[in-house]
């Protein structure tokens, strides 16, 4: 039962990114085209373009995302800082405020995407660095005009921009930061569960997660096998060698174990000294022979400090109709006839 592997996130945007610099490269040469008598348009704008094509180069070539993200927002943002600049100090201010206006939202909306790619405060010091810098401009310019009496509507105008990039970036960085606390609790929870489903001493799923995962392949019991394998006289293990050498033995069964499963198969601690596996098989005649190499797994490699170790197996197979509570008995009853033949076997529950 291979599940589906999500395509990774990183990948999304590089896509994304791809697909916006290619529709931007002939945007930015027709414009430069179109406007070519403005002095900014004409001497800058084929610059950017050059650099949105070796963006998409990079991005082509699996060059690091977050580097280049950042470039990019920074260049947009050095250059829309550029175009209000000029538009502010270069011409006629009323015929340039249309561009100004223009240039207070890219502001915005490049405030918008530094907190998709940067963490909230880098988010944070990166949105007031453009306020920061659009509001000297605009007193810069503007402070005088307005001391000498002119340009009244534009120092309005230029209040106005100035408070919905301070209103956003404070909205932006509050929703950067309940984001991050929202994906912290998540990623309490997801640990939570995890533990809650992990057995401490051999990191392997404990009798709850093993149990989760009976109930869902007891939907289609045909072809469902679950093994019930328990180490040997392990006591006396415990009462020569102590706890901790004890311990030490589980953890390397379970390695053992683990090493020669499957990828679909689950391995998990049922209790005590006790393993539990569940699996699919074609035949009786294939499962067995698995459980047979398991078992020499464990037997044929001495245990350090302890020697050989050894392991019983009972094995039983899920019949259509049949219960959870049945297929276990059945394991249960090949393992302790396991057990009574000598130890250190796998035997099939019958029926």
């Amino acid at each position: 039962m291979q599940a589906l592997r999500p395509e990774p996130a990183g990948e999304i945007r590089r896509v994304a990114y791809m697909g916006g610099l290619l529709l931007a490269i002939p945007v930015i040469l027709a414009t430069w085209l179109v406007q070519y008598e403005q002095p900014f348009v004409r001497w800058v704008y084929p610059w950017f373009a050059l650099l949105c094509f070796q963006w998409a180069w990079r991005l082509q070539r699996k060059g690091d995302l977050s580097r280049i993200e950042a470039e990019v927002l920074w260049s947009v943002g050095v250059l829309f800082l550029l175009k209000m600049a000029h538009g502010f100090f270069w011409g006629d201010l009323r015929a340039n405020w249309v561009e100004i206006e223009g240039s207070y939202w890219v502001m915005a909306f490049v405030m918008i995407l530094a907190y998709i790619v940067f963490p909230p405060r880098q988010g944070f010091w990166f949105s007031l660095a453009l306020m920061l810098v659009t509001l000297l401009l605009g007193l810069l310019r503007l402070v005088p005009e307005v001391l000498a009496g002119n340009h009244q509507q534009e120092f309005l105008a230029f209040l106005r921009g100035q408070m919905r990039l301070v209103a956003m970036g404070g909205l932006l960085y509050l929703l950067a930061l309940l984001k991050d606390h929202l994906a912290h609790a998540h990623q309490q929870v997801a640990q939570m569960h995890i533990l809650a489903r992990t057995d401490p001493l051999t990191n392997l799923p404990n009798r709850l997660a093993l149990s989760e995962r009976l109930e869902a392949e007891s939907q289609q019991m045909h072809g469902l096998y679950v093994v019930l394998l328990d180490i040997d006289r392990f006591k006396q293990i415990n009462d020569r060698f102590g706890h901790a050498v004890g311990d030490e033995v589980l953890r390397e069964v379970g390695r053992r174990l683990r090493g020669s499963l499957r990828k679909d198969d689950m391995l998990g601690r049922w209790g005590g000294e006790e393993f539990m596996i569940i699996l699919r098989g074609d035949s009786q005649h294939d499962v067995l022979a698995a459980m047979e190499r398991l078992r020499e797994d464990i037997v044929f490699w001495p245990f350090e400090g302890v020697g050989t170790v050894s392991a019983s197996f009972g094995v039983a197979e899920g019949h259509l109709g049949d219960s959870i509570h049945h297929l276990l008995e059945r394991a249960d009853r090949a393992l302790y006839q396991a057990k009574q033949l000598g130890r250190n076997r796998v035997e099939l529950a019958l029926g």
